[in-house]
């Protein structure tokens, strides 16, 4: 009975013990599991900061893409500045450098015309940037003819000198009446009078080796006055021809922007 006892006693025991053991061995596990969970909760934590700090990053290179296509922008923007400012100096340097031949141009004329200028026959100006020879009527015709006066043609030829030795230049013969009508079967109105005066002309300089191609006829009638038609001096003024010098549209253009079409 004793030893039966005592047998109980012992594995009551070992019960105990390995019960303890279990429970240290819980205990652990719980200790394990906090420790897991804890490491979970951290790792989640760097999972939302490195989501946030994605977002973020994902702004900012769309911040910088946006930055890009703006300096793109600025970038195409001043480089056609550029090229305009490059095109408008050429413009300019091409517009003082045709300034600076008109000039010379003038000087030349007013030198070789000098005696013509002197006696009269006719004056040389620069208006509006062209040179403008003007012959009074007078000069070249009779009232309400467009048949040259011999002292006209003798003035044409020496005109026709000059002009000739500028075959770059173009030339614009423009006639110019008073505003008194003139109505005959060949002369309706004084459009045509002041055309046929300018076309005479044209024909006697392009007869003198002046070269066709640069030269052209235009009749004003009396819609371009140089003066009031009140007065007898005044209507001598607006009866004329003027020989234009017309500017050099090809140097002046050609540095001009092109127009994307």
């Amino acid at each position: 009975m004793r030893e039966s006892l005592e047998g109980a006693q012992d594995e009551i025991g070992r019960n105990k013990a390995k019960i303890k053991k279990t429970e240290q061995e819980l205990e652990a596990a719980r200790m394990q599991n906090a420790l897991a969970q804890e490491e979970i909760n951290r790792n989640q934590q760097r999972l939302k900061i490195t989501e946030q700090e994605l977002e973020s990053a994902k702004m900012r290179v769309e911040e910088i893409q946006n930055e890009l296509m703006n300096l793109e922008a600025r970038k195409q923007a001043l480089q056609r500045n550029l090229s305009e400012s490059q095109a408008q100096m050429a413009t300019l340097r091409n517009i003082e450098a045709e300034t600076k031949r008109r000039n010379e141009i003038y000087a030349q004329f007013v030198n070789r015309l000098q005696t013509m200028i002197d006696g009269g026959q006719l004056t040389v100006s620069i208006e509006q940037g062209r040179i403008v020879i003007n012959l009074p009527n007078n000069v070249l015709f009779k009232s309400g003819s467009a048949n040259l006066n011999p002292e006209g043609k003798e003035a044409l030829g020496q005109i026709a000198a000059v002009l000739s030795q500028f075959s770059d230049r173009r030339f614009q013969i423009e006639g110019h009446t008073d505003n008194r009508p003139i109505k005959s079967a060949r002369f309706p109105s004084n459009w045509e009078l002041s055309t046929s005066r300018a076309l005479t002309v044209v024909h006697l300089l392009t007869d003198m080796d002046v070269i066709p191609e640069n030269i052209s006829a235009a009749g004003f009638g009396e819609f371009r006055p140089r003066a009031e038609n009140e007065t007898e001096e005044g209507r001598q003024l607006n009866r004329r021809i003027e020989i234009i010098m017309l500017p050099n549209l090809d140097i002046l253009s050609s540095e001009l922007p092109k127009v994307a079409s």
